[in-house]
């Protein structure tokens, strides 16, 4: 090979490697943004091919599903026949707390134990607002509300769920109520 011809392809060589790994790199991407994108399911993936996100549709509307890295199902959102729902699961997929909608519009925030027995609840209507505390067991053992009609109420029962004492308003007057344990009215006070 005569000297011009190494000195023309070594140059040439020198321009393409410039080109590939310098000058190529530092270029602004000439993919077009695209302002919309249509499709019934998309499904995002980790590094080694695991859904850990997916977008898709059902009958109500929009539902996101997250997953962790085992690929378990850990929480979700989306759209309800009601309005929308929050869903949030522990490591074994068990629902543990959640944030909806109630059927007149309102609102509802439940929160649960490791197995999911209900622990707390607080809820909204449109004639009344509460929170309930539940015991160890998943039964009824505070629950305070109040309501368009009467005022505030609490009322607190015993281990098996059954009313054990009531203190609120009725008819704009204070009331106390104390029950036995078989629910029946052992005192009250007007």
């Amino acid at each position: 090979m005569k000297a011009f011809e190494r000195i023309f392809l070594y140059s040439v060589l020198a321009l393409l490697v410039f080109y590939v790994f310098l000058v190529d790199g530092n270029v602004e991407s000439k993919t077009t943004i695209q302002e919309e994108v249509r499709a019934r399911n998309i499904i995002i993936v980790n590094d080694t091919g695991q859904e850990v996100i997916k977008l898709w549709a059902n009958k109500n509307g929009g539902i996101v599903s997250v997953f962790n890295k085992t690929g378990t199902y850990v929480a979700g959102m989306g759209a309800t026949d009601t309005g929308g729902l929050v869903s949030v699961r522990n490591k074994d997929s068990t629902f543990v707390a959640g944030v909806s909608t109630t059927e007149d519009g309102g609102g509802l925030v439940s929160v649960r134990n490791k197995d999911s027995t209900p622990a707390a609840i607080m809820a909204s209507s449109k004639d009344s607002v509460g929170i309930v505390v539940y015991n160890r067991a998943g039964t009824l053992g505070v629950e305070i509300s109040a309501t368009e009609d009467d005022g505030g109420m609490i009322g607190v029962s015993n281990k098996a769920g059954a009313l054990g004492a009531v203190m609120g308003i009725y008819k704009d007057d204070g009331l106390i109520a104390v029950y036995n344990k078989h629910n029946e009215i052992i005192g009250v006070l007007p």
